[in-house]
């Protein structure tokens, strides 16, 4: 059973992405008049370094309309050890999990965001970047499921593009706006295969 665990940890990057923030107060203009009043408290969010574990906004479909909820930062299973949780799947392998492959076929959500941040680790030194789009919000892919205790959900991730490489060589996937209903229709894995984002970055 360890054995089998390790497996499963490796292929996922627990140290990736593991920060980044959302004002979606500053943010309403990005979304129409009628969403923002149909979902007050998720428009009053508001956080600049938020981290596993802590409940942020995401966006699901169902029943042919966007929702907008508070899940839980991070898959929780009885085979993790205590504490630990999945706040990254890989792109590449989520399909192949039996634990993670009916969350891709069904369980797709958005994650939006500001920004995110990453550390360079180069001993004895660690540098933090900022990533962005050029975007004011964007939206990270990630699968949720749902527990006796609330909703959850994990990022997705895949292979750095050759400008951030550098800092790390993983970085979450980001739909863009005109790919949303893309990425909630049966056409979702085209996206995971070929999209490539613009990211900026600096250090901070």
């Amino acid at each position: 059973m360890i054995f089998l665990i390790t497996l499963i940890l490796e292929n996922y990057n627990l140290t990736l992405c593991g920060r980044y923030s959302l004002n979606l107060e500053n943010s309403k203009s990005n979304f129409k008049k009628d969403t923002v009043t149909k979902f007050p408290k998720i428009f009053s969010f508001k956080n600049t370094d938020i981290s596993p574990s802590s409940e942020n906004p995401v966006i699901f479909f169902n029943n042919k309309e966007y929702l907008f909820e508070l899940f839980k930062w991070g898959l929780s299973y009885d085979w993790l050890s205590k504490g630990r949780v999945l706040f990254n799947l890989r792109s590449e392998t989520v399909s192949d999990k039996n634990f993670s492959k009916d969350l891709i076929m069904k369980k797709r959500c958005l994650v939006p965001f500001n920004s995110y941040f990453e550390w360079q680790n180069i001993p004895p030194l660690k540098k933090k970047f900022i990533l962005q789009t050029k975007e004011k919000i964007s939206y990270f892919a990630a699968v949720y499921r749902e527990t006796n205790e609330g909703n959850e959900y994990s990022i997705l991730t895949k292979a750095s593009e050759q400008n951030i490489k550098h800092i790390h060589d993983r970085s979450p996937v980001i739909v863009p706006k005109k790919l949303v209903k893309q990425w909630f229709s049966d056409n979702y894995f085209g996206i995971l295969d070929s999209l490539s984002v613009s990211i900026n970055y600096s250090e901070v």
